[in-house]
């Protein structure tokens, strides 16, 4: 839907001219728990190709989401207190936004239309809940054209202040040695060729070593960035903790930090059994790949780190590895392949309900300990005969034997457990 044109370019001034009909609107978008600026971000993302086809998506989409947030809820204030757009300050969370997208090399043009983008969603939501609270009232015209106009004097100063803040960090940037770090990184991720000793001075890390790749990033739910050196903090803590040395560290934007460590000498098993044990800490989740040899072992790792990293929210860890995750990885590359899937495997078996999904985590879990009523017990801390009762169960809604070497089976119940809201249910917000 097209933003309105005239009425664009009349003074903001004019939102006091109904304030009863603002008032009404405010209470409509305050109340219900909507989530604007999760549903200006979905908008963003999938309007603005740049930004919905970043690797690290999920750590993408928090970020735009905190921006879309910070700013919503200024206007929002700006409505609300009729003060002009003049005082406005440009939201902290819209800063480190901008600050992201140059670490990210996503072009100032791409930010710029994100604001135009969000500008139509907003608009069209406003004037929703104006139609939805008001009807055809004629009141609701002069709020209408005074909200509009608000809404473009207020991207108009928040784009220019923030296309300055992009340039001056763009500027720091290139000139910087993380800049080079950065580049070099990038190259090798990329698989291009490149001199492997300058690579590793440019580095500082040797690159014909053993390398092991993690990524630690903000939870999704965390409302706010984390602080100035936690992601770096935390990378550093889980190598050493693992027998690493401390790692090489890059940025990869304001919520996301890549990072390589050499292992030890402690066989890949064990660094990677360590590295499972160690918690990031409150608000991080630590993604890790397999360790690797050369500039290959480099690469190869990182996009096993990023593969982890994806599912981490899925599975419900705040730390993951690939080797553990590897199966759902290959099973869930295409998440509506992998729920038609699963519906179709397990039938009646994929229900929405408690029980069910209890009956398939038991299903699993005898699955997983060889067909071990016993075994499968003790992970699950019940009795033998509750095992027995619900592996019975599932047979019956099956409608055939849970027996171990079902291979599809297996799979399909591994994919339920692990994430029924992908592979039952549709997400919370997804399309």
């Amino acid at each position: 839907m097209a933003t309105p044109g005239p009425i664009a370019h009349r003074p903001a001034t004019g939102a006091a001219s109904s304030p009863t009909v603002v008032q009404e609107l405010l209470a409509a978008l305050t109340s219900g728990g909507v989530e604007h600026g999760r549903l200006m971000a979905t908008t963003v993302h999938e309007r603005i190709p740049e930004l919905g086809n970043v690797p690290e998506q999920r750590a993408m989409f928090a970020e735009t989401e905190a921006s879309c947030r910070a700013n919503v809820t200024e206007i929002l204030r700006l409505l609300e207190s009729g003060l002009p757009v003049s005082d406005v300050d440009v939201p902290d969370a819209a800063r480190d936004y901008a600050v992201s997208l140059v670490h990210r090399r996503i072009p100032l043009a791409v930010l710029l239309r994100a604001y135009r983008v969000g500008q139509n969603h907003l608009w069209t939501t406003f004037a929703e809940r104006l139609r939805t609270v008001r009807g055809d009232d004629p009141a609701t015209v002069g709020a209408m054209e005074a909200i509009a106009a608000l809404l473009f004097e207020y991207v108009d100063r928040v784009s220019d202040e923030l296309a300055e803040i992009y340039q001056q960090e763009r500027d720091q940037w290139i000139r910087s040695a993380s800049a080079v770090r950065v580049e070099t990184v990038r190259e090798l991720l990329a698989g291009r060729p490149v001199d492997v000793d300058v690579a590793s001075q440019r580095l500082g890390h040797e690159l014909r070593g053993r390398h092991l790749a993690m990524i630690v990033s903000a939870a999704p739910s965390q409302d706010a960035l984390p602080a100035p050196g936690a992601l770096e903090r935390a990378a550093t803590a889980a190598a050493l903790a693992a027998g690493c040395t401390e790692p090489l560290l890059v940025p990869a934007g304001t919520s996301v930090l890549w990072a390589w460590a050499t292992p030890g000498e402690l066989p890949d098993p064990d660094v990677l059994a360590r590295l499972e044990a160690h918690g990031p800490g409150d608000g991080l989740r630590l993604a890790i790949g397999r360790p690797g040899v050369g500039a290959a072992g480099f690469r190869v790792s990182h996009e096993e780190a990023r593969h982890a990293a994806e599912l981490c929210a899925d599975v419900g860890r705040a730390t993951a590895s690939y080797r553990s995750l590897e199966l759902l990885s290959l099973l869930t590359a295409d998440f509506e392949r992998s729920r038609r899937f699963v519906l179709r495997e397990l039938g009646p078996l994929a229900g929405e309900d408690d029980a069910t999904a209890r009956l398939r985590e038991t299903a699993l879990a005898f699955l997983d300990h060889s067909g071990s009523h016993l075994a499968a017990a003790r992970a699950l801390h019940l009795h033998k005969n509750t095992v027995y009762t619900r592996v019975r169960r599932a047979e019956r809604a099956l409608g055939s034997p849970v027996v171990p070497g079902r291979v599809a089976l297996h799979a399909a119940l591994a994919l339920a457990v692990a994430m029924p809201d992908r592979v039952i249910r549709a997400a919370p917000g997804e399309a």
